[in-house]
């Protein structure tokens, strides 16, 4: 072992000396893809010459349009002309409401208004033959001045009677006469007057009262309206006057 130790140490260190590296020779294109190079070079005479301009991207617009798109070209801008003023969503289209049939035409009001006074007629009749107990009122006015303006009778709150203008008399006047049902009823009457010396000086008076028609008997019931007022004439003349109104009412069964 050390013999071979001292002979390696006595040998002289030589360079080592870098060979240049060779270069790899060009691949050689193979068989197949040869003819396919070729063939494309080769320019092909079906086709005209067309300029560069023509392989530059499509153009809609403003916005270029490339072959990679997945959504295609955007559609044209509509202008002024082609689209028109814009309408309201409100407004409807001209055939969204469908045609219906044409209205009829309006009732004849002449022959509802005499169907309604047959039929008031027809009641009357079967409340006549329903109730044989009659109520009959009368109404007399007095008085040399007063004047009625207004005057109603009314019927357990319903209006039976209304007087017309110029209402008077010192004889007493049937303003209601129906049959009713037996018992218990009330009768009213509103009045409102004025003075014929001077339209100013008015009253106004409303007076119910409570009355019996017995179990098929006739009940007269009278009002008598009296108005003895001087307040139109002396209120004037000394400041001092006086309105004197009066309402009674005669009630009696006459069979």
């Amino acid at each position: 072992m050390l013999l071979c130790a001292v002979s390696v140490e006595a040998q002289p260190n030589k360079a080592r000396v870098a060979r240049p590296q060779k270069s790899a020779p060009p691949a050689k294109p193979s068989a197949a893809s040869a003819p396919a190079a070729s063939e494309s070079s080769k320019p092909d005479a079906t086709k005209p010459d067309t300029p560069a301009a023509d392989n530059a991207p499509a153009t809609s617009g403003n916005a270029s349009v490339t072959s990679g798109d997945d959504l295609g070209a955007p559609p044209p801008k509509q202008t002024n002309e082609t689209q028109g003023p814009r309408k309201s969503p409100l407004t409807p289209e001209p055939n969204e409401f469908p045609q219906g049939a044409p209205k009829p035409p309006p009732p004849a009001y002449d022959q509802l208004l005499s169907d309604i006074a047959a039929l008031r007629s027809r009641v009357a009749a079967v409340t006549t033959t329903l109730f044989s107990s009659k109520l009959r009122v009368l109404v007399s006015v007095d008085g040399d001045d007063a004047r009625i303006a207004s005057l109603r009778v009314t019927l357990d709150d319903g209006v039976v009677y209304a007087a017309p203008e110029n209402f008077g008399g010192g004889e007493p006047l049937v303003v209601y006469e129906h049959a009713v049902a037996p018992g218990h009823h009330m009768l009213g009457i509103e009045i409102e007057r004025y003075d014929a010396r001077n339209r100013e000086y008015r009253t106004y008076q409303s007076s119910k009262f409570s009355v019996i028609v017995p179990e098929s008997k006739h009940l007269e019931s009278s009002f008598r309206i009296k108005d003895a007022s001087d307040m139109a004439g002396d209120f004037p003349k000394g400041h001092d006057g006086e309105y004197d109104l009066r309402v009674r009412l005669r009630a009696r069964v006459v069979d």
